[in-house]
């Protein structure tokens, strides 16, 4: 055969090769690309495990995740997911393009990774992504198929996209869900959401869930959103709950977040509470707020209150005092110390010897030994006496008959002290 007509053939067969191989030729550059990827994930690894997924998943969010998942608009993402830039992940990058093809296989390949911040926030991109084209899709998969702390964080994440477009249709979509963490999870994302745009209608999707945990969760999601714009008609509303089901730790919850907003509003509200149904509701939640804001202010502030008044009790001191001695001890007993004997100041007696117990009971004994009402001072001094000798019979002894007590009640309390 001549020279050139090897040449023929040869060239004559690369022709009809490059014929049968231009179709798969996308195929080709995909699996390359996959290639690539996967060659530079396993160059540079992923921080070893943060969590076990296998275990069932906590209903507390991790610290590192909590309130700082980032949800970008659609817009965002589709202008985001056709950029290179060099500060955006290898994995980040991978994880768009076959988000684009097939996000449901993409979030298969995302949860077969060792788990790392960098694989959860890529997970919720591609939430974010799949949710901007079809929310019900997107929600019905993590329902089925995410395992562990992605089920958690990605239904969180997905339920509050769709509350910003369609929140009555999230609502119908998750009353369908089973009843476990996960629904509570999404209850709370959704009222969340739901709250900043539609408050009242947030409040009546609430009211009408079964009472049990899902609906204390999303109530009180929905009273945190609330209060920011609306405290008063938030804990009125948390007053019906109270009321209706019985669920008071809302109704303080509602109340502590009116009192940082507005304490003037916040003590009106308590005090018509009282009034109109002779129970003050909320106002141990009002005076542990103002207490933690500034102590002197609120235990001041009961001087100015009538006697007449319906959130005038002789407890109140004791409330503020127990809080200002978790603050600051020193100030709390520098107070006490300048403070003339009566019901007022036994009261925040007992509230600081109440606090300082589990640090100082010594320094509780001798406070409670300072009550100026002779029957309370038994009463009390049995009490702290009883913890203190609970842990340390012997200094709980040595107490007792060194300080300055009545005959009786020293024998009374020696006696009940155990020791060897």
């Amino acid at each position: 055969m001549s020279r050139l007509a090897k040449v023929f053939f040869a060239l004559a067969f690369i022709g009809l090769g490059t014929l049968a191989v231009n179709p798969y030729l996308p195929q080709i550059k995909s699996a390359y690309g996959d290639f690539l990827t996967t060659w530079r994930l396993i160059r540079n690894p992923a921080p070893a495990p943060a969590e076990d997924e296998s275990t069932e998943p906590q209903e507390t969010k991790p610290k590192s995740l909590e309130r700082e998942r980032r949800i970008a608009s659609p817009l965002d993402q589709s202008e985001e997911s056709g950029s290179n830039d060099e500060s955006t992940s290898p994995l980040l990058t991978e994880a768009r393009r076959r988000a684009a093809i097939d996000p449901a296989a993409t979030m298969e390949w995302l949860q077969s990774m060792d788990a790392s911040p960098e694989r959860m926030e890529t997970i919720l991109e591609v939430v974010a992504l799949w949710a901007a084209q079809d929310s019900e899709s997107t929600l019905l998969w993590l329902e089925g198929n995410a395992r562990g702390i992605v089920r958690m964080e990605s239904l969180d994440s997905g339920i509050s996209l769709w509350a910003q477009k369609d929140p009555q249709a999230a609502a119908a979509w998750l009353d369908g869900m089973a009843n476990d963490g996960s629904k509570r999870t999404a209850a709370a994302a959704l009222a969340e959401t739901w709250a900043v745009s539609a408050p009242a209608d947030t409040a009546k999707w609430v009211s009408a869930l079964p009472h049990g945990s899902i609906r204390d969760e999303a109530a009180s999601a929905l009273i945190q959103t609330w209060a920011e714009s609306a405290p008063h008609d938030a804990a009125v509303w948390a007053l019906s709950e109270a009321e209706f089901i019985g669920n008071r730790e809302l109704l303080d919850e509602s109340v502590v977040a009116f009192t940082e907003k507005d304490p003037e509003g916040a003590e009106a509200f308590v005090r018509n509470i009282a009034e109109a149904f002779e129970a003050p509701e909320g106002l141990d939640a009002y005076l542990r707020t103002r207490a933690k804001q500034d102590p002197l202010a609120a235990m001041n502030q009961l001087e100015f209150l009538a006697p007449d008044d319906p959130i005038n009790r002789p407890e109140n001191s004791k409330i503020i005092m127990e809080e200002w001695s978790r603050i600051d001890s020193v100030s709390a007993s520098e107070w006490l110390s300048a403070q003339s004997p009566g019901p007022k100041r036994d009261a925040a007696i007992i509230g600081f010897a109440e606090t300082i117990l589990q640090f100082e009971p010594e320094a509780a004994a001798e406070w409670t030994n300072a009550l100026s009402d002779a029957t309370e001072r038994s009463s009390e001094l049995k009490r702290i006496i009883s913890a203190w000798a609970h842990a340390q019979p012997h200094q709980a002894l040595a107490w007792v008959k060194a300080a300055e007590l009545e005959p009786d009640l020293r024998q009374e309390l020696g006696s009940s002290i155990p020791w060897d």
